[in-house]
């Protein structure tokens, strides 16, 4: 066995451990209306922030449709920086600071893996979008609830060079667009089309947009308040996205670092 391959599989035991860690242990033991977060930041995140602003900015630009989600291009783009900054500091790390030291090394670990080839499906930084849905944004596909079931919806991802047709199995697709997904300005396209589909849906659902709701849709996939009441996850990604709002506003309505 080559070292390259013990290390693939090394970090392939790190990724599933701490995912089974995550929804089989953690997850039924808190309290999820009482995570609300503080807000963290780490420095060299912020940093990246700043660089991103204009592609944030761009995006928001390109996926924005005012006349659909009732948002400005400039309101579009502080919910993108909103998600962004709550993605990279989980709940977790806020139950444990200590973990935010290892997070790099657990989301570099998931990034092999998926890149690999080996047919997985983690989620990837900085936008913590899955291959699988990342892969319905490009066939511009929206899951709708049943009988539904799904809606084609015109969105797409500049910038990408994925061609759906060109791969020979699942896991060479998964793999190429994992190695879209962990480049920052691809992130944010890609991040800024999901968006776009939860516009989508909750006009498909006769559901006022707001940015709660399209929060909502990028962590849980839904948009109806009664659901998202009744989901603590749900609930509690919102709280948190509400501590990094004031931040995000600073980062794409002026240049002063928060």
């Amino acid at each position: 066995m080559t070292h390259k391959l013990r290390g693939g599989l090394l970090l392939l035991l790190i990724a599933v451990v701490l995912s089974e860690l995550h929804g089989r242990v953690l997850v039924p033991m808190l309290r999820w209306d009482e995570i609300r977060g503080e807000g963290y930041v780490t420095p060299a995140f912020a940093t990246e922030m700043e660089d991103l602003r204009g592609e944030i900015l761009a995006a928001a630009a390109r996926h924005n449709r005012p006349e659909l989600s009732g948002l400005s291009d400039t309101q579009y783009a502080v919910l993108l920086a909103t998600l962004l900054y709550n993605e990279h500091n989980g709940w977790f790390e806020d139950l444990v600071p200590p973990v935010r030291r290892v997070r790099p090394a657990f989301q570099h670990a998931q990034d092999v893996v998926n890149m690999a080839g080996l047919g997985t499906n983690y989620s990837l930084w900085p936008a913590n979008l899955r291959p699988s849905v990342a892969r319905e944004i490009l066939e511009q596909r929206l899951p709708m609830p049943a009988p539904i079931m799904s809606l084609s919806v015109p969105v797409s991802v500049p910038g990408s060079a994925i061609d759906l047709a060109a791969f020979a199995s699942e896991r060479e697709l998964l793999a190429a667009i994992s190695a879209e997904l962990v480049r920052p300005e691809l992130a944010v396209e890609y991040l800024a089309a999901n968006v776009a589909r939860g516009v989508y849906r909750a006009h498909y659902e006769g559901v006022l947009v707001s940015w709660q709701a399209l929060a909502a849709w990028h962590n849980q996939g839904i948009v109806r308040p009664e659901q998202i009441e009744a989901n603590a996850l749900a609930r509690s990604y919102v709280m948190r996205c509400e501590t990094y709002r004031a931040r995000a506003t600073v980062l794409i309505q002026g240049h002063a670092r928060p």
